[in-house]
């Protein structure tokens, strides 16, 4: 895939589906923590062939560089910034799921001349929603009881703070849980249910909203990835930070937002004070689904955000996409490369 460097620290990227134009906004995609930019191949991309999608590994993550420190939010946001300007691009559609949705709004609220719409999908955001411990989740006892069905039987607190290193512990799991992203994990808990998690049988619910734990557990590789990440850098004092997002400031975002939540999901308070906060946002509700909806519910979330984009695209006067599209995967040679390298 190829890459660009800026300030010695290289992004690596893909741009899949049409060819980019001038006149019609791109749609970048912003992952979560532990995860990479194969996060979306099952959502985004497999469900939204019509539209140029541009993906990337946050700094840290996937291909991208490790560098020893640059992981606050607004650093995070001048990467896209910096990745889009390496590539032409004049205003995005912008997308963020989970971590990567405060790094979206960070962006927004800086480059809101660059954004044609955005979409929180899934955050939490202690400024509006203090953090919440497992005995508060509505949902805790059902998942809970679940996973010792499956012989669990080692559990963090009661009162452990739900937080993205409780989620990386417990793993992978069914849809109505606050799942990490599938490649963070490795906790002693993710190996237990590895461990026990059953095959998937003839008589399962196909596209159902459990995730194969087998598939979408994370490998050695990406394991080690995100120990090293944690422990050789300062990524975790600065992922912590929010202080980047100016929640004074929500009422500037005038641009047409998306709010996609997991109706399960532990981070529901913050969509509510994020709807009433922003001047043109809406908010959709994933049924049966919690913090990982978009490799959960695919179809429904492409579905969703498919007709958010085409609510924008008629407000701007432009045609829709056409949805038979076939899917491209596009990439530049050796000597584009080295020209992007060169502007960065």
């Amino acid at each position: 895939m190829p890459v660009i460097t800026h300030g010695g620290v290289a992004t690596n990227y893909q741009l899949v589906g049409p060819g980019l134009r001038r006149d019609v906004p791109p749609v970048a995609l912003i992952h979560g923590l532990g995860a990479n930019l194969a996060f979306w191949y099952l959502g985004a991309v497999r469900h939204m062939r019509e539209r140029s999608l541009l993906l990337h590994d946050l700094r840290g993550h996937g291909a991208s560089a490790m560098p020893p420190q640059g992981y606050r939010l607004d650093r995070l946001a001048r990467d896209l910034l910096e990745l889009i300007d390496a590539l032409g691009i004049e205003k995005i559609h912008v997308v963020g799921h989970s971590h990567g949705a405060r790094v979206a709004l960070v962006f927004a609220q800086n480059h809101p001349e660059r954004v044609e719409s955005l979409t929180v999908a899934d955050t939490q955001l202690r400024a509006l929603q203090p953090p919440m411990r497992l005995s508060d989740w509505p949902h805790w006892p059902d998942w809970k009881a679940e996973l010792k069905g499956r012989g669990v039987s080692d559990f963090p607190p009661e009162d452990a703070v739900i937080d993205f290193r409780l989620l990386a512990d417990l793993g992978p799991r069914g849809g109505a849980g606050p799942q990490p992203v599938p490649r963070a994990g490795g906790g002693p808990l993710a190996k237990k249910l590895s461990q026990n998690v059953r095959p998937r049988r003839a008589g399962d619910r196909p596209g159902g909203n459990r995730i194969d734990l087998r598939s979408r557990q994370m490998g050695a590789r990406g394991a080690d990835q995100w120990q090293r990440l944690l422990s050789q850098t300062s990524a975790e004092a600065e992922m912590m930070d929010e202080s980047p997002i100016h929640i004074d400031h929500m009422d500037q975002l005038t641009m047409p937002v998306l709010l996609m939540y997991g109706r399960l999901s532990h981070c529901l308070p913050t969509s509510e004070r994020l709807e009433a906060l922003m001047p043109d946002a809406r908010r959709v509700l994933v049924p049966g689904a919690g913090h990982f909806f978009p490799v959960v519910k695919p179809q429904f979330f492409a579905r969703a955000l498919r007709m958010f984009l085409a609510r924008v695209d008629s407000r701007a006067g432009r045609p829709v996409p056409d949805t038979t599209a076939p899917l491209v995967a596009r990439s530049f040679g050796s000597r584009e490369q080295a020209v992007l390298r060169r502007r960065g």
